[in-house]
């Protein structure tokens, strides 16, 4: 069965094939957010390769290729915690939409779930925060998180979709911003087959922290034709 593609970006939705519904979070689900494992493996990462030149009348060019490089043997990466990247319910320029897997809420110890309603019980498999930008109608992806039980699944193409649409209805969103770092290949590779593009990079964004010695490679998605783009 091929990934779940919702024909209405409304929230909440339900995904009855697969047990999943995507609403927006709740301060309830903090908790159970930060239980997910963010980590992965990977057998590729990308690389930086610069190229200087002189040109004539003595002026220097430059040029940046990043190319993906096949691993000695698998890394396995994984992020340290972070509760300030869970988002801000309260503020008002941002929201996280969040994936719970009714199938676990169903076998907890609760006789009866109202499926209408949220709590301490939520099983959240997958996130996702966003930030509006207002001076250049910038919708930035804060953070994305998925289980890895529940990768492969079309879920975080979903989120993305589902961020899109919000955004798009709640604000002039221009175009979607985001930020990975060069070894995450796999997450790469899905954002480029969902139409982001190669921004830009920071080879200093990492320096003095557990990520040191890698690199930050920024993604954009053109949204302006919202109507267009979650179609």
């Amino acid at each position: 069965m091929g990934p779940t593609e919702p024909d209405i970006l409304e929230l909440p939705f339900t995904d009855a094939a697969r047990g999943l519904r995507y609403r927006l979070s709740t301060s309830d689900d903090q908790a159970s957010m930060r239980t997910i494992d963010s980590s992965f493996v990977t057998d590729r990462v990308f690389q930086l390769q610069s190229r200087i030149s002189n040109l004539e009348l003595g002026d220097i060019g430059f040029g940046l290729d990043i190319k993906a490089v096949q691993l000695d043997t698998p890394l396995h990466k994984s992020f340290p915690d972070d509760e300030d990247s869970d988002g801000d319910d309260e503020s008002p320029d941002c929201f996280t939409v969040v994936v719970e897997d009714i199938n676990a809420l169903s076998t907890m110890d609760s006789p009866t779930i109202d499926p209408n309603t949220t709590g301490n019980n939520n099983k959240i498999v997958a996130f996702i925060s966003a930030k509006f930008s207002s001076w250049n109608a910038r919708l930035i992806i804060t953070d994305i998180e998925i289980s890895p039980l529940y990768r492969r699944q079309g879920i975080g193409r979903n989120l993305i979709r589902f961020a899109e649409a919000l955004g798009s209805a709640r604000w002039p969103v221009r175009h979607v911003w985001l930020e990975v770092s060069n070894v995450n290949y796999p997450a790469i590779q899905s954002y480029l087959k969902m139409g982001f593009k190669i921004a830009g990079l920071d080879v200093s964004l990492y320096v003095g922290t557990q990520a040191e010695g890698e690199f930050a490679i920024f993604m954009w998605k053109d949204v302006s034709g919202s109507a267009e783009a979650v179609s």
